[in-house]
């Protein structure tokens, strides 16, 4: 059972090498390709929901991962939380993603390039005020797709979010029986 578990989510693993032929099969059976990228470390409900928005715009949800390298350069040497591995895998339960694949640059202008999506969709961050000037948007326009800029779906709960309250609690509780240790004399 648990081989088979494994076998399902790894049909759902495409390689960046992989990315042009599914686009091949995907537009023979006349789908619309959704794409969308992230780092997806601590999966949370806004993510969930994120993910469904953007599934709702097409008929196959292609989603990018940011391998470990990726996320490091650009968020240090603490980050990601989870291995891209499992991070690529947790994707993959969820019933609005299809496929799923690692992207080993901070970038995934180069997946675009390949998988060319009909719509790239992106949540609006501070540095998405000029995603006009990307390489990501200039490459989807190029080619003819589109790219949607959502919202973020909670504005609540982040990765980093939940790291903080989870390392803040147990820093209080360590904290707490430090107090109580120097009371007693």
């Amino acid at each position: 059972r648990g081989d088979s578990v494994v076998k399902a989510w790894k049909k759902r693993l495409v390689g960046q090498s992989d990315l042009t032929t599914l686009h091949e099969k995907l537009k023979e059976k006349q789908k619309k390709i959704i794409f969308t990228a992230g780092a997806w470390d601590l999966l949370n409900v806004g993510q969930a929901r994120y993910l469904e928005n953007a599934k709702a715009l097409g008929d196959i949800l292609v989603v990018g991962v940011s391998s470990n390298a990726a996320i490091r350069k650009v968020k240090g040497p603490n980050k990601p939380v989870l291995d891209e591995q499992i991070r690529a895998e947790m994707l993959t339960f969820l019933r609005s993603v299809d496929f799923v694949t690692v992207i080993p640059e901070p970038s995934c202008q180069p997946s675009l390039g390949l998988l060319k999506p009909d719509v790239y969709v992106t949540v609006k961050e501070d540095w998405t005020d000029n995603y006009k000037d990307s390489k990501e948007y200039k490459t989807v326009i190029k080619y003819g797709g589109k790219v949607e800029v959502v919202d973020r779906q909670s504005t609540a709960i982040s990765t980093t979010k939940i790291v903080q309250r989870a390392i803040g609690g147990h820093l209080g509780d360590i904290f707490k029986d430090f107090m109580e240790l120097r009371k007693d004399p």
